[in-house]
């Protein structure tokens, strides 16, 4: 095959698919050929519950999954951040069953990757035969082969990173389409857990646009230029607001407070980037785009229009290197709201796979050109160029087998028909409760979950009443989002239901209350029908919202006119701010901050049996009184801090804990609120708040004495320890020793 015919080749869509379908399959039969077990990893049992309650409500009960009954006592599925089903991905759930869709997604996803980083190259001024060959660094870059091994598959919302980035530099160039595109992408990740893929996709996006504002410098502030631009940030707000909407809401309730100074380290980054040998014999290769392909890339350090994706590749690495650096581009990003919630800066290389891949098709065209000059040295140097880059895939389908290789598959869950009741559960073998009608209460989850201290595992029915004389409450029906139950009272009292409480819950009869956490119906004397149906505002306002985003993509995509669109694009915004004013939800009550095992966290003084301390810190923090009891029986020390602070704290500390032994390693306790459920700035003035940690001895601590050690720290700062003024029991390096505990 001679290289015009080469040529011809990559400019058909057909051959394109065709390839790029061959090298998704290829990566992906490790994973298809187990497609029937179960990933055993812990994380995967988590991950894998939310897409089985979502597929259960659907096939089972007709209802769209809103509610998800099955873990933590009930959560509100849609504003569970980490959950995937609210994509499209999830027809394949429901047709293949979800441990079989599993590999399929993957599949899908592998090959949008590839196709997405063919567009966004060729918009780079590629040729179509470099975007080609390049494309495959990214869609076979190592975080696709990572993300099955740990069950981690709401991650394969990466490979709409291109797609993204390829719509707002569209948008930049003034095509209006390219809004459509970016929401499109986005409002997809948003929708499939993108917990990190949206935020770190945000970033990118903003750099593109920058980069894009610089390369049109003489332009950049005409009204023209920024059209698009706006309607590309109000389309993907849109799109996206069917999911944004609930977990906003869920996390403003319940923030998810991520805390720590993690980053790789320079020593570390050729592993990432360019594997481990054998593969996973150390650890799993998150990042890998192979070394052929590095040096390809190499190559497009020397064209002159690889200057911003130079910039961005040194800015990955600079992010990737997190606080491990200093200045650190990381911790500045993290000032910024939303971003705080960040962890594991490496995972910006996800961008360096698609500036890696750029990259390597402005390597190729760059010895194309030089070829054509009758330089002979840059035609073989081509041509040692593209076998690279072909050696390059089976160096990362490696990856792939290896990452498959590495996974423990256990035959799926047994589905058993019975009526629903909530188990105290396993989060460790989680999978298996849904199919069998149980809820787990045993809760695992990436932020605190409201729930109540009132939930019940050994129930003979699910719902009771708060007066057990008043008369008697039967259910009639159950499913996810709907419970109907028949109530006969002599008197007013609460029918409780063994859920939490949500402000999304209606009722029919009677008022929805909070009891303690509880899902409740304050009834009066009589005989009820009650339907207890969950509808929360955010479901529908951000439903509609992302209805109303999408008809006006498909009228944008039609019309293409500039400034009729930026008109169009405010309308779905104009909805959701309807909704929120029209649809009526009663207010969060006042949250009632309760400890691991429903002890009040806010009192006026210590409890009587703990130890006086008198630690002052600096900013106003002080540790008053702490208390500790060994539970043998558990493997547990139940320790508490009793603080209190003044009317200003600075924000974002956090408390460091060192459990030192008599004998062996420390082992720390760090945690970013009291009790897990209250922030330090957020504590009432005066009062006493107190933090209780439930704290599980390993196994080669038993029989050792804990001289336990607490300080206060900038969790989501730059690391430095607050300093320790005063303390009336032993103090050392801006830590005052809180108790000394014999552990069993």
């Amino acid at each position: 095959m001679n290289a015009k015919t080469l040529i011809a080749l990559s400019r058909r869509e057909s051959v394109r698919f065709a390839v790029f379908a061959l090298l998704a399959l290829a990566a992906m039969l490790p994973y298809l050929r187990t497609a029937g077990a179960l990933n055993d990893f812990r994380d995967a049992h988590v991950l894998w519950q939310y897409e089985e309650a979502a597929r259960k409500t659907l096939l089972e009960y007709g209802q769209l999954p809103l509610w998800d009954p099955y873990y933590c006592g009930g959560l509100y599925g849609l504003g569970t951040p980490q959950s995937r089903f609210a994509s499209p991905t999830l027809l394949l759930s429901v047709l293949f069953g979800t441990t079989r869709a599993e590999p399929f997604i993957a599949f899908l996803f592998v090959l949008l990757g590839m196709e997405g980083a063919f567009r966004y190259i060729r918009s780079r001024g590629a040729s179509h035969l470099a975007a080609l060959f390049s494309s495959p660094v990214f869609g076979l870059s190592g975080v696709f082969a990572c993300a099955l091994f740990l069950g981690w598959t709401n991650f394969y919302g990466f490979a709409l990173v291109p797609w993204a980035l390829w719509g707002v530099r569209r948008a930049v160039r003034g095509d209006v389409r390219g809004a459509a595109i970016t929401g499109l992408a986005v409002g997809w990740m948003t929708g499939f857990g993108g917990t990190y893929s949206v935020p770190i996709t945000a970033v990118a996006c903003a750099a593109e646009l920058a980069g894009g504002l610089v390369h049109r410098r003489r332009k950049a502030f005409e009204a023209r230029v920024w059209a698009p631009i706006v309607v590309t940030g109000l389309l993907t707000v849109g799109m996206s607001a069917f999911r944004l909407w609930p977990v906003l809401e869920t996390l403003q309730r319940a923030p998810r407070v991520i805390g720590g100074m993690s980053g790789a380290a320079w020593a570390g980054l050729p592993g990432l980037l360019f594997g481990y040998w054998p593969p996973f014999s150390l650890k799993e290769t998150w990042y890998l785009i192979g070394v052929p392909a590095a040096l390809v890339a190499l190559a497009g350090f020397a064209r002159r229009r690889s200057v911003g994706l130079i910039l961005a590749a040194i800015a990955c690495v600079w992010l990737a290197l997190g606080y491990s650096v200093k200045p650190s581009l990381f911790a500045a990003l993290r000032a910024l709201p939303v971003l705080e919630m960040l962890r594991y800066p490496e995972r910006f290389l996800v961008i360096g796979a698609v500036v890696a891949a750029a990259l390597c098709a402005h390597g190729i065209d760059l010895l194309r050109a030089l070829g054509r000059k009758k330089r002979t040295w840059a035609r073989k140097a081509l041509w040692v160029a593209f076998a690279a880059m072909v050696i390059n895939v089976p160096f990362q389908a490696v990856n792939f087998l290896a990452a498959a290789s590495a996974r423990t598959m256990v035959p799926p869950p047994v589905a058993i028909n019975q009526p629903f009741h909530q188990a105290r559960g396993n989060r460790w073998t989680l999978a298996s409760f849904a199919p069998m009608n149980r809820g787990s209460l045993s809760c695992w989850e990436a932020y605190p979950v409201p729930q109540s201290s009132q939930l019940k595992g050994d129930l003979a029915q699910e719902q009771y009443l708060e007066d057990p004389h008043a008369g008697t409450v039967t259910e009639t029906a159950w499913s996810p989002n709907r419970i109907d139950l028949r109530a006969v009272l002599t008197r007013p009292t609460r029918v409780l239901v063994n859920q939490n409480h949500h402000t999304g819950w209606r009722s029919n009869a009677g008022t929805v209350v909070d009891h303690q956490g509880l899902l409740a119906v304050e009834l009066s004397a009589g005989e009820h029908a009650i339907t207890l149906r969950f509808l929360p505002r955010s479901a529908m306002g951000g439903g509609l919202t992302s209805l109303a985003a999408l008809g006006v993509g498909a009228l944008i995509w039609r019309r293409r006119r500039r400034w009729e669109s930026v008109a169009l694009s405010a309308v779905p915004l104009g909805i959701g701010a309807a909704a929120a004013l029209v649809i009526a939800e009663p207010a969060w009550s006042s949250q009632r901050y309760l400890g691991p095992e429903g002890e009040p966290l806010i009192v006026d003084a210590p409890p009587r049996n703990a130890t006086r301390l008198d630690a002052q810190f600096e900013g106003g923090v002080y540790l008053d009184a702490a208390a500790s009891e060994v539970r043998p029986e558990e493997h547990t020390v139940r320790l508490e801090l009793d603080w209190r602070t003044e009317a200003e704290v600075a924000p974002k500390l956090g408390i460091f804990m060192h459990l030192e032994p008599d004998s062996g390693s420390r082992t720390n306790a760090d945690h970013a609120m009291f009790s897990d459920v209250m922030l330090i700035e957020d504590a009432p003035p005066g009062k006493i708040v107190r933090d209780i940690q439930l704290i599980s001895v390993p196994p080669d601590h038993r029989g050792k004495t804990w001289r336990i050690w607490v300080g206060l720290w900038e969790l989501r700062g730059d690391g430095s320890r607050k300093r320790l003024l005063k303390s009336s029991v032993p103090m050392s390096e801006d830590r005052v020793l809180a108790g000394t505990v014999q552990v069993h």
